[in-house]
């Protein structure tokens, strides 16, 4: 049998390299071969292999992971492909074992910049409105561990657009006015807008080297000046963008709910909001200061329309708040809020009481 061909072609494989037998004549070399890899394999460990293999196998985890994720940003670019690479981005956040880290934020980043490709109004399309809102609500858990401050600031301008407009869409006006609040809420934060000129870097001026120092050292230290400086000003650039990303961000949010206004629930709600606009508007840029007047302007004239003379002396036309703060204005009301009884007849105790019912 061990003169079989196929008999011959096992012992090769399983002997040694120079074709000994791992059968009974060749039992030795066979022995010898495998406790040579078993030796090997242990000194590995004892050598520090156990973390260099751990080191691999975390690399090869975060390459699968960063694959998948550039795969899925391709499809985030096309808006008829988003609602299904949306799903599938947030089942690899919520079901990835060890969670997404650092090392998966630029291909992330990727994903949610592709997703507010060509601009982040994409993300106010009534067909994909709720994936959106979802996507981003999920993203600003993450964020804090996942991304880098610069990666955060940019985050937050997208999460604007997909969770703070998007929820002045709905019904709920306990949602609405949520959204309306934080939005003034932001605006509060914002300084007022200073416009800044661009410095040439002509304009450095570059400080004189030591003396004593070689004209060639002396050339590297300017040149590493002028980096320092290049890159200090390109930060600053970075940031006062997305500033006004924000700025732009809650014009957008003002316009948003203009659009809103046939609603009679949230028509007051508005209209403060414009006027709330329109106090701050010192706080934006120009561009942003005329959509501001022109917003305010529009909603000032459609609240004229409704509160028309021959509507407001009837009440048609007004919201309940109007019509309380009109019934409040011709009534006496004593201003030192005394305590009366209902005969006195001059707006205090129970007369005031009654006032809203």
């Amino acid at each position: 049998y061990d003169d079989l061909p196929s008999a011959a072609t096992t012992t090769r494989v399983r002997g040694s390299d120079d074709g000994t037998s791992s059968g009974d004549g060749g039992g030795d070399g066979g022995g010898e071969v495998g406790g040579d890899a078993r030796a090997h394999k242990r000194g590995k460990l004892d050598d520090g292999g156990a973390e260099e293999i751990r080191a691999e196998a975390t690399k090869a985890t975060t390459v699968t992971t960063n694959d998948a994720l550039r795969r899925i940003a391709t499809h985030m670019l096309k808006p008829e492909k988003f609602a299904k690479a949306s799903g599938i981005l947030k089942r690899l956040m919520l079901h990835e074992e060890d969670g997404l880290e650092r090392a998966h934020a630029s291909a992330l980043f990727s994903c949610l910049e592709n997703a507010m490709t060509p601009s982040c109004r994409r993300a106010l399309a009534v067909e994909t409105r709720v994936e959106y809102e979802e996507l981003f609500e999920l993203v600003a858990a993450f964020a804090p561990v996942v991304f880098n401050a610069k990666q955060r600031r940019k985050v937050e301008v997208f999460g604007l657009y997909a969770r703070r407009i998007n929820a002045l869409f709905g019904d709920d006006s306990f949602s609405f006015n949520k959204a309306v609040k934080f939005i003034e809420e932001k605006v509060e934060t914002c300084e007022a807008y200073v416009e800044t000129d661009d410095v040439n870097e002509a304009d450095i001026d570059v400080p004189p080297a030591p003396e004593g120092m070689s004209e060639e050292e002396a050339k590297e230290m300017a040149e590493a000046f002028l980096r320092a400086q290049r890159a200090e000003r390109n930060a600053e650039i970075e940031q006062r963008q997305v500033e006004e990303d924000i700025r732009v961000a809650l014009v957008v949010a003002l316009e948003t709910c203009a659009s809103l206004y046939s609603r009679p629930w949230s028509q007051t709600t508005i209209d403060m909001m414009a006027n709330f606009f329109h106090e701050r508007r010192g706080k934006f840029s120009e561009a942003c200061r005329d959509d501001i007047v022109r917003i305010w302007d529009e909603l000032r004239k459609k609240k004229n329309a409704r509160q028309g003379q021959g509507q407001s002396a009837r009440g048609v036309g007004m919201t309940s708040f109007e019509r309380d703060a009109a019934r409040l204005a011709g009534t006496a009301v004593s201003a030192r809020g005394a305590v009366g009884g209902e005969r006195l007849k001059d707006g205090r105790g129970e007369s005031a009481a009654n006032l809203f019912g």
